[in-house]
């Protein structure tokens, strides 16, 4: 079981398992309570030390195997408590995903679509389509579920502005689960402790990830007017894009274009509102930036969310429409933030197709 570990074949099983048990910490199911010494809701290494501590004395508490004296026996039927297989003795689950980070990108298939992360100018999901899907959601020079903006005042540097998607945020940290694969990127964006989190959370079952955003207030003073501009869904493949929607309403481009780049050249300016949502203040109210894509003679969407909380300030969706670009953001402003603490908004997406 372990490197350089040998037991002779005389020792009792039960001894074995007691040896284990001293080579690691175990939690066992919070169902047993007899040998829960300690009372905190496991049975683990502190209460068997607190066992052999307790052999040839007169606490009952210890007597497990009810002889009437607390002695060696009781280490036997100690043992009995672990006659369910250890964690580490049970195999992993197999993944059925794969996943690949290089210096420029995160590269992975989920059983349903698959997706690209750059790392680098510009930040974010580079990549993105369902199995059999052969246009791509994303703009291959503008990122979707992309962190354009973060805002704060400090006061000690005053008013700062990063613009995070412009950002190199270096090999993330892959987290690889049966169910999910999660990718966490962090960037301290001052000397004084300010840092910025992204974590993308994959999930195996259906087509679906969610985008969290953080900020950790690392100095020792407050941030104040934080305010996220995050991509919901971000930009997206602008000449084939066919609908846009918020949470309450669905725009098409202006007949007789089929698409927004169409609409957006014809028009010739620099830009103009499609759509806007305002989430109202005080309330939570869902906001929503879904996109529409024509692939072939089949329709893909995807569709991103974003729950507002009472405790923002402010929060609306929108999307954009450019010569060059279409942009489809969620702008939070989520007031101050103190010292040691962290703020984070959530951002959940959902493919479907035909």
């Amino acid at each position: 079981m372990f490197a350089g570990m040998r037991y002779h074949s005389t020792v009792p099983a039960r001894v074995a398992a007691i040896l284990v048990m001293l080579t690691t910490t175990v939690i066992w199911s919070q169902e047993v309570t007899s040998a829960d010494f300690d009372a905190n809701g496991r049975v683990d290494l502190d209460d068997l030390l607190l066992l052999r501590q307790a052999v040839g004395g007169t606490d009952m508490r210890f007597d497990l195997d009810q002889s009437g004296r607390v002695d060696v026996g009781d280490l036997f039927r100690f043992a009995d408590f672990i006659d369910e297989p250890l964690p580490f003795e049970s195999p992993p689950e197999p993944l059925n995903y794969t996943v690949r980070s290089t210096r420029q990108q995160v590269i992975l298939s989920m059983p349903e679509y698959s997706a690209r992360i750059q790392h680098g100018t510009p930040f974010g999901i580079s990549s993105l389509r369902l199995k059999g899907q052969r246009t791509d959601f994303a703009n291959k020079n503008l990122p979707l579920a992309d962190w354009e903006w973060l805002w704060y005042r400090s006061p000690v540097t005053g008013r700062r502005h990063h613009k995070l998607m412009e950002m190199d945020w270096g090999t993330p940290e892959l987290l690889r689960l049966p169910d999910r694969l999660e990718v966490v990127y962090r960037f301290p964006i001052s000397r004084d402790g300010v840092v910025a989190e992204v974590q993308f959370r994959f999930l195996t079952q259906g087509s679906t990830f969610h985008v969290i955003y953080s900020v950790y207030n690392g100095s020792q003073r407050d941030l104040s007017k934080l305010y996220f501009m995050l991509g919901l869904p971000g930009f997206t493949n602008h000449g084939h894009v066919t609908a846009v929607a918020s949470a309450r309403q669905l725009r098409l481009p202006r007949w007789p274009h089929k698409e927004f780049l169409a609409e957006a050249e014809a028009r010739n300016l620099s830009d103009y509102l499609l759509l806007r949502h305002d989430a109202r203040a005080g309330h939570t109210e869902g906001l929503k930036g879904s996109v529409r894509l024509q692939d072939g003679d089949d329709e893909y969407q995807l569709s991103s969310y974003y729950l507002s909380d009472m405790s923002i300030d402010r929060a609306y969706s929108a999307h954009t429409n450019k010569p060059r670009y279409l942009t489809s953001h969620l702008y939070v402003t989520l007031g101050d933030l103190a010292p040691q603490q962290q703020r984070s908004v959530t951002i959940h997406h959902v493919i479907s197709g035909p």
